[in-house]
């Protein structure tokens, strides 16, 4: 019986030993298994962190591109959170594309993302669409229309301002179904200003001109500065145009001749949603006592390549 005993008491203490290599087994399994969905849920979290910090990256470029759509120079190792961010920009011009390349780093783990500003440039021809018109304002001649010049003006002297108007209609151009605007340019070329000195000799004229959304319509061959219509005698509610004062899209001084833009994002997308609204805009300065006239090419003029333009940059929803 004794020796019954011992032999029962050597197979329970195998047993248990057994039984706890086998506890032991088991942890060691969990374990590696926490251990590694641990590395797999702090993977994705890494992956997550680079794919977000590209896209941080395109919103970056986009940016730049809004706020000056020449902007063209890469932006490399820019620090933000735990990575890093660099941005390059290529032109495809034949595409009128500007393509946007974003690649992130976080600890060793790399993302990339891309996206395409497409560009489109209106630049009607004199008489294309009543609908797409430039003309000036003259003070000290309340009665006169000036569509037929070959020339925009602007002046700002006391009794004698000038004010350039001009429309566009972005919704008869070819834009793709669904499309959000980046950035909207109006540009004219100044070509001859009153004062020559100024820009030979002192590089500058002091006066900003800014440019605002006209609040009311009007007819291109019947515009003056007292008429909306002169031939059906409608009077602008504010001699020289209505427009709100406060509201100013954009301001530019000119420093040299040559092409001169407003920023008018604002304004282009309010067109496209609101395209009954669309009167257009103009562009106008302070009164001064200077006579600081200045001459642009209008849609008249023979400069084919120097007429007013509108360039419209944008995403198409439709591709990345």
């Amino acid at each position: 019986m004794k020796r019954y005993l011992e032999s029962q008491g050597g197979f329970a203490l195998l047993m248990v030993m057994v039984t706890i290599l086998m506890l032991e087994i088991i942890c060691i399994f969990f374990a590696q298994t926490r251990g590694l969905q641990t590395r797999i849920a702090a993977n994705r979290v890494e992956r997550l962190k680079t794919f977000y910090l590209a896209e941080a990256g395109i919103a970056h470029g986009l940016w730049r591109i809004q706020e000056d759509p020449n902007w063209r120079f890469p932006m490399d190792g820019l620090a933000l959170g735990e990575g890093a961010y660099s941005v390059s920009f290529a032109e495809n011009a034949p595409n009128r594309q500007i393509i946007i390349s974003s690649r992130s780093t976080v600890r060793g783990m790399t993302s990339a993302a891309t996206r395409t500003v497409h560009w489109l440039m209106i630049q009607p021809p004199h008489g294309s669409d009543i609908e797409e018109a430039d003309t000036y304002l003259k003070e000290d001649d309340k009665n006169g229309v000036k569509d037929d010049k070959n020339e925009l003006m602007l002046d700002s002297e006391n009794n004698k301002r000038l004010r350039t108007l001009v429309r566009f209609n972005p919704g008869k151009y070819p834009f793709p179904p669904e499309f959000s605007v980046i950035a909207g340019r109006f540009s004219m070329y100044l070509y001859q200003p009153d004062k020559d000195d100024d820009f030979i000799n002192k590089g500058i004229v002091n006066d900003s001109y800014r440019i605002h959304r006209v609040t009311n319509e009007w007819w291109p061959h019947e515009t003056a500065w007292d008429y909306r219509n002169k031939d059906l005698h409608l009077f602008w509610t504010t001699p020289g145009g209505d427009f709100d004062p406060n509201d100013v899209e954009d301001s530019v001084t000119f420093k040299t001749m040559g092409w001169k833009s407003w920023k008018v994002t604002r304004m282009t997308r309010y067109w496209i949603e609101n395209p009954l609204q669309n009167y257009g805009f103009i562009i106008e300065a302070d009164t001064l006592d200077d006579n600081n006239e200045c001459k642009f090419y209008s849609s008249k003029s023979d400069q084919v390549t120097l007429r007013p333009k509108l360039t419209i940059y944008y995403l198409d929803a439709r591709c990345p």
